[in-house]
């Protein structure tokens, strides 16, 4: 049975029917046609999905995953997320633990992915947006406007947890 065929059977359009192969829920054989290769539908495998179409309470519902969305976990407020990076000290000893590798001619053993948001130098406009709970939209036109201080590094745009602390804190005021 070819694609408009099993459309017709199924009473659904062409698109649904290659929704349905795509989503693995209907397999397609491939015969050769006049110009191109034609989809081929074997017809038992259309009355199975045609009954699980007709009769919705013979499916398995789908599992719910126990994680709550972001919508219902709460959101912390800037000044709680600049709490959380005030720890400059910490920042100091990155920033010597690299020195010190450097002046050993050897690369600091440590991963950007491997530290933490809140320890790093420079942040990007998606880091800047989790940490300051600033949208990265606002974030980009203010940098535009050349209300946010950053540096232009290759494609990206980089700012300083101290600059973007600042801009917070000018933000709250006005």
């Amino acid at each position: 049975m070819n694609k408009s065929d099993a459309a017709n059977f199924l009473g659904k359009t062409e698109r649904a029917i290659e929704r349905y192969v795509k989503d693995g829920r209907l397999s397609a054989r491939y015969v050769a046609g006049k110009t191109r290769s034609v989809a081929d539908f074997d017809e038992a495998e259309l009355e199975r999905l045609k009954h699980e179409l007709d009769n919705p309470s013979d499916v398995r519902p789908a599992i719910v995953s126990p994680t709550p969305t972001n919508d219902e976990q709460p959101r912390q407020s800037t000044n709680q997320a600049l709490q959380r990076t005030a720890n400059d000290e910490a920042i100091t000893m990155l920033g010597k633990a690299i020195a010190d590798a450097l002046q050993a001619h050897q690369t600091p053993a440590i991963a950007a992915s491997d530290v933490p948001l809140r320890d790093k130098m420079t942040l990007s406009f998606k880091e800047a947006s989790r940490l300051s709970g600033v949208p990265e939209n606002h974030l980009r036109a203010d940098y535009s406007e050349g209300k946010l201080n950053g540096a232009k590094i290759g494609r990206g745009v980089r700012v300083t947890p101290e600059t973007l602390r600042k801009y917070v804190a000018a933000r709250m005021k006005g």
